[in-house]
């Protein structure tokens, strides 16, 4: 009897245990599955890879993948259309499926390829109203890819990339004072910081091909009034030096503007009072070309020059886009009558970026060195966009 007590007191434990844990005879089995699992594997190789991720869509729902990892997703039997979006602005698809079938109780592998440059590595930068105030803004050189860069609407212009790619220069300033200073932003056009402001007129800065120096236009005061002369300052602020000279005339009006850098950093090329002049970096070898022009742009291989033509004394050959070689001779690239301005080279020297102005507004285009090719990069019809510059290749 006492054992007999005992097994029926172990038996009901073991019933109790069994039906609270549902494994008594009359539990019911599991249903049957009913999806299958789609498992992405996605590999982003490069740099400035995007932290975001991508977007993957199936079948018209979205979905956030991981820049670098694993995502899976239970999705029902049968054919599904697929497709990969959401890349950052320096990123792109190198491969990934357009369509799955799925089956039941069955994990699918899809493998997914991107690739990510340097941010700005061969981008076009300008400046755009569309928000108001001069923002800067980036393309792809197809005109794709639009992005704005700031968005603290302090008004910019000129914006131009450090040769290794981390700062963008530009010139801009503070409420009351527009154009009061030469800025450093980060290469994602964040981190303003001040670099130099000697004057209400600062503006066009140029690299040196190192990326240790800025040269910059910035107006002085004289008897005659204000006068702009072209000034040359270190990357951290220091150094602080007025490059162009002042005139053994007086009574001249003589302006500097607009600088632009040998490759190997010994010369500058810049407009002083409409024609075409060199200077050395230290100051001395001050000789004009003898060309009218302005917004002179050196080749980065320092073979040519290109630059905006001006339509002076009443005469229209001299106005439009023109290349010249170093023997000073120019070959114009566009056809006169057109009010094209500001270009810029290529980082492989066949294109010129510049901006034309329509209707009263600045649209930007490029083209071809012999002025084939010519397109629109896509500037709204009721904007200006203006101020651009080809960055280079990292």
């Amino acid at each position: 009897m006492r054992r007999s007590r005992k097994l029926a007191i172990a038996l009901g434990i073991l019933t109790a245990i069994l039906s609270a844990c549902g494994g008594d005879s009359g539990s019911t089995a599991p249903p049957p599955p009913t999806t299958g699992t789609l498992e992405f594997n996605v590999v982003t190789t490069g740099t400035d890879i995007d932290a975001d991720g991508f977007v993957v869509d199936i079948d018209g729902q979205s979905r956030i993948l991981p820049a670098n990892g694993t995502l899976s997703i239970s999705a029902l039997p049968g054919a599904h259309q697929l497709s990969t979006s959401g890349f950052a602005f320096n990123c792109d698809l190198i491969a990934a499926p357009t369509s799955t079938n799925v089956v039941l109780a069955t994990t699918t592998r899809l493998d997914v390829q991107a690739t990510c440059t340097p941010y700005l590595s061969n981008a076009i930068l300008f400046t755009t109203t569309l928000f108001g105030v001069p923002e800067v803004m980036a393309m792809r050189p197809d005109g794709s890819r639009r992005i704005r860069l700031t968005t603290d609407l302090l008004g910019y212009m000129a914006p131009v990339v450090s040769p290794d790619g981390q700062y963008i220069a530009v010139s801009s300033g503070s409420p009351g004072s527009p154009w009061d200073g030469i800025y450093l932003l980060d290469r994602f056009g964040k981190g303003r910081r001040k670099l130099v402001g000697r004057s209400n007129f600062d503006g066009m800065p140029a690299w040196s091909p190192d990326g240790t120096k800025i040269a910059f236009r910035s107006a002085i005061h004289t008897s005659g009034g204000d006068r702009d002369r072209i000034f040359i300052v270190n990357l951290d602020g220091t150094g602080l030096r007025q490059l162009t000279p002042e005139s053994t005339d007086p009574n001249l009006n003589i302006f500097d503007e607009a600088p632009s850098w040998s490759p190997d950093g010994s010369r500058l090329l810049f407009q002083r009072s409409a024609e075409l002049t060199f200077i050395n970096v230290d100051g001395t070898g001050l000789v004009s070309t003898g060309v009218i022009g302005d917004n002179p742009s050196w080749s980065r291989d320092g073979t040519q020059i290109a630059y905006q033509g001006l339509y002076v004394f009443g005469s229209a050959d001299r106005d439009g886009i023109f290349v010249m070689d170093m023997t000073f001779t120019p070959r114009r690239v566009l056809t006169g009558g057109l009010d094209d301005e500001m270009p810029r080279w290529s980082p492989d020297g066949t294109q010129l970026v510049f901006a034309r102005v329509e209707g009263g507004l600045f649209h930007i285009y490029k083209m071809r060195t012999d002025g084939s090719g010519l397109t629109a990069l896509l500037t709204p019809a009721n904007l200006s966009e203006l101020w651009p510059s080809w960055s280079p290749t990292f």
